[in-house]
C-alpha cells in the first residue's frame, strides 16, 4: 500500500513520504516500466525469426531434402547391411590408393598380348599400338575425371588381352589376408556397362540397375542413387563390384539424359554391333563423349 505524500515515510526515517522514499519507488517503477518495454519486443522479434525460419524451411524443398536426406543417412548408417558396405568400400579404397603408387612408383606396366586370339566379332582390340592409342587420347590425367579414367583403365582389366594392376597384385601375393585376396578377384570380375536404374529402396539404401546390352540386372547399394527422386531418364555409366553379396558402383560414373540424342543414337548403334568383350572401345568413346562436349554430360566421381 502506498503511503500518502504527506504522511510520515514508512521506512520510520521521521521524514515526509514525499521528501524520503517516494522519489526511490518512482524512480524503480520508471526503471521496470523500461525493462518490460524492452523485453517485449524481443520476444515478438524471437517469434517472428521462429516464424520465418519455418516458413523458409517448408518454402526451400532443396533445404528440406538434405535435411530429410541427413536423418535419412543417421537411420541406415545403423543398418547391419550399411555397416558392412562402409567396411568393404574403405577395404577397397585402401587397396585402390596402394594401387595407384604401384603405377606411379613404375612398377607396372600395361601391355597387349600379341599371341591372344579371339573372334572378331567378340570384340576387342588386338593390336597393342591401336589399344594405346585409345587409352592415351583423350585421357587428361590433368583433370580428376580423366586421371580416374586413366586409372580404372590401370586398375581393373580393360580387355582380355591386356594386363591389369590387379592381376599383379594376385600373381605377387601382395596381401596375405585371405579376405583382401579374395576382394582382388572381386575387382577382377566386377562389371562395366551402361545401366539404367529400374527401381530403388529409400529405407534401405537400395538400387536396381539394368544393363542396356545384356539385360542383367543388379541390386546395388548407393545411398545417394536411393534417396534421389529423379532417376528416371538416366543412364549411368558405372563399373560394379560384388563382394560378399554387397554390390556397390566404383570408379568413374558417367551420367547421360535420355533427352541427349548422342546417347539414344549411340545405343541404337551399339545394339546392331554389340560385342560383349568391347568394353574397352565403349568406354573410351563414352568418355571422349565427355571430353568433346562436357556441358552435355554430367560427370560423377563416386567417393566413399
Amino acid at each position: 500500500m502506498r503511503s500518502s505524500r504527506n504522511r510520515p515515510c514508512p521506512c520510520r526515517s521521521g521524514k515526509q513520504y514525499k521528501n524520503c522514499c517516494l522519489h526511490k519507488e518512482q524512480a524503480n517503477r520508471a526503471a521496470y516500466a523500461g525493462r518490460s518495454s524492452n523485453q517485449q519486443p524481443g520476444l515478438q522479434e524471437n517469434r517472428a525469426r521462429r516464424k520465418n525460419t519455418e516458413d523458409s524451411f517448408f518454402d526451400d524443398p532443396e533445404r528440406m531434402i538434405h535435411m530429410l536426406n541427413n536423418f535419412r543417412k543417421f537411420t541406415l548408417d545403423r543398418k547391419p547391411h550399411i555397416k558392412e558396405y562402409y567396411r568393404i568400400r574403405t577395404m577397397h579404397q585402401e587397396i585402390v590408393d596402394s594401387m595407384v603408387k604401384y603405377y606411379e612408383d613404375g612398377k607396372f606396366e600395361q601391355k597387349i598380348d600379341p599371341n591372344f586370339v579371339l573372334k572378331e566379332d567378340q570384340g576387342f582390340l588386338n593390336k597393342p599400338e591401336n589399344g594405346f592409342i585409345l587409352l592415351d587420347s583423350k585421357f587428361d590425367l590433368n583433370t580428376p575425371e580423366g586421371a580416374q579414367a586413366f586409372y580404372d583403365m590401370q586398375i581393373y582389366k580393360p580387355a582380355p588381352n591386356m594386363n591389369c594392376i590387379t592381376e599383379a597384385f594376385i600373381q605377387n601375393h601382395r596381401y596375405r589376408n585371405p579376405e583382401k585376396i579374395e576382394f582382388l578377384y572381386s575387382m577382377l570380375s566386377s562389371r562395366l556397362g551402361l545401366f539404367t536404374i529400374t527401381g530403388t529402396d529409400l529405407t534401405e539404401g537400395y538400387a536396381t540397375l539394368k544393363e542396356v546390352f545384356t539385360g542383367d540386372e543388379y541390386t546395388i547399394i548407393d545411398i545417394g542413387l536411393s534417396g534421389n527422386p529423379n532417376n528416371s531418364g538416366i543412364y549411368i555409366y558405372s563399373r560394379i563390384i560384388t563382394h560378399n553379396d554387397i554390390s556397390f558402383n566404383t570408379g568413374l560414373n558417367m551420367l547421360f539424359m535420355e533427352s541427349d540424342g548422342f546417347i539414344e543414337s549411340y545405343i541404337e548403334q551399339q545394339k546392331k554391333e554389340y560385342k560383349p568383350l568391347g568394353e574397352l572401345v565403349r568406354f573410351t568413346q563414352l568418355y571422349n563423349r565427355f571430353s568433346n562436349y562436357p556441358s552435355k554430360l554430367k560427370v560423377v566421381t563416386n567417393r566413399i
